[in-house]
């Protein structure tokens, strides 16, 4: 594994449909170390493999996720909208994702939706995956919830320029109060001096999204313990 983790996002998303169970699989066929996906909740409560909040983007179906029950997204193509030969493949519920990936690799799992985080651990405990999986997010107040019902499944804090550039003496105290081990950031806010502020604190440092394999070697130099890329295949460069 060397001295950082490769993380597929969204399973290999430059070369299969994203968040579903093609791209995962290829990006298990590539070599990873972990594949990162998105849940939402349905309107009858199952946890599915989705980014957006809305089927629209990455289906031929459209209007809310949590408004369409699991039968009708279940009969949504996933796949035909990225190239011809995807065609009919589905969304994913997270139990399928976790039995495709879990075998092979570890499942990151970002929660979009806050108010689906007791659902989300609970299909974690029920597919016997405490081991297998991290849970990421950019709500606080879901990590705060899986480290209270699982604090055995490791969380991380996801940040993106929504918190403002904040310091990372600030991050990794609010990190500290959350008890969570890891922050996953958007590369764009890593700096030497930022992740060397972080890492000194012994706090995981992960990144987001990167597919210029020259970014992919500064942040590995920087010391990124985690490197999120849609082209899984181009980690073999850095």
């Amino acid at each position: 594994m060397g001295s950082w983790i490769r993380i597929a996002h969204r399973g290999a998303s430059g070369n299969a449909p994203e968040n579903t169970l093609a791209a995962f699989k290829k990006a298990i066929e590539i070599g990873v170390d972990a594949v990162e996906l998105d849940l939402h909740g349905s309107a009858d409560g199952e946890v599915v493999v989705i980014h957006d909040a809305s089927l629209d983007r990455t289906t031929d179906h459209g209007g809310p996720v949590n408004q369409t029950p699991l039968e009708t997204i279940k009969q949504a193509d996933a796949g035909g909208w990225f190239a011809p030969e995807f065609a009919g493949e589905p969304v994913p519920t997270l139990a399928e994702a976790l039995e495709c990936i879990g075998k092979e690799t570890i499942a990151v799992l970002e929660i979009k939706d806050p108010l689906i985080a007791e659902a989300v651990v609970a299909k974690v405990h029920e597919t016997q995956s405490l081991d297998l999986t991290v849970i990421i997010s950019f709500h606080t107040s879901v990590l705060q919830t899986v480290r209270a019902l699982a604090p055995r499944i490791p969380t991380g804090w996801l940040i993106g320029s929504h918190n403002n550039h904040a310091p990372p003496e600030q991050l990794c105290q609010q990190l500290g109060e959350l008890g969570s081990p890891l922050l996953n950031v958007n590369h764009q806010l890593i700096t030497a001096e930022f992740a060397y502020e972080v890492r000194r604190r012994g706090i995981a440092l992960w990144c987001w999204t990167v597919d210029d394999i020259a970014r992919m070697r500064e942040m590995k130099a920087f010391g990124v313990q985690g490197i999120t890329s849609n082209y899984p295949e181009r980690f073999v460069e850095v």
